[in-house]
């Protein structure tokens, strides 16, 4: 049987439109089951299952064939749970309920928490804003600009790459904030440093030099803070 924290995932890292799902290749694998014969379970009661949520798919590779499997919300695979019941599969069925509702609970909690803290994020990148924007001058463009360099400046230091190397890697789109798309993890840890940079802007009463001389003053900040492991790890 597979662990509770697998069973159950966000149908999409974007905090603000995820839900907790399961899928049918998980349920079939769980409870040793055709999968073709829980999705044509779910096909010949499709309107029952679409009564607790827009019935949705993906596309996954299952024994070296590509194969469309729907995901299911906590309602869905309650609901196959009832149809499948009357199989010869019963107990392992109810196992697998046992250990599902274990899971979305489990799940619910990671969201409502990464939620929780997504919203103390926004406060502390406010902090850093109009810091920002009470610390730079008007002066050229680099104001235009300069939220922008120190949010990759902190996501690099968080993530270990820049920008477009992250959207790569997690398959997502020019235009997603990938902020929307961070760990409870990666989120304190992006705070935790933010929090540090508007501090030290603050204090540094002493840089006189311009907006981009700062901006390098507060790299060679971040590179401390690295080297003294006085950042999240």
């Amino acid at each position: 049987m597979e662990t509770n924290l697998s069973l159950v995932r966000l149908n999409t890292q974007d905090v603000s439109k995820s839900i907790p799902v399961t899928d049918t290749a998980i349920v079939a694998k769980n409870i040793d089951y055709p999968h073709y014969a829980i999705t044509r379970l779910i096909k010949n009661h499709y309107e029952d299952f679409n009564e607790f949520g827009a019935v949705d798919f993906e596309s996954q590779l299952l024994n070296s064939k590509r194969v469309d499997v729907f995901l299911l919300t906590e309602g869905q695979f309650l609901l196959l749970v009832t149809y499948l019941r009357a199989t010869k599969k019963a107990p392992l069925v109810l196992k697998l309920k046992k250990d599902m509702v274990k899971s979305f609970l489990l799940m619910r909690n990671e969201l409502q928490a990464r939620t929780e803290t997504r919203a103390i994020s926004k406060q502390v990148r406010k902090s850093l804003t109009d810091t920002i924007k009470d610390k730079v001058s008007d002066d050229g463009n680099f104001k235009k600009y300069a939220y922008g360099n120190y949010s990759k400046l902190v996501y690099k230091v968080v993530t270990g790459m820049d920008v477009k190397k992250y959207k790569a890697l997690h398959g997502l789109k020019e235009k997603d904030n990938i902020r929307d798309f961070f760990s409870l993890e990666e989120i304190e840890k992006v705070q935790e440093l933010e929090s540090k940079i508007a501090y030290y802007i603050e204090m540094r009463t002493d840089i006189t030099g311009n907006d981009k001389e700062t901006y390098a003053e507060v790299k060679k900040y971040v590179d401390s803070l690295k080297e003294q492991n006085k950042l999240l790890t």
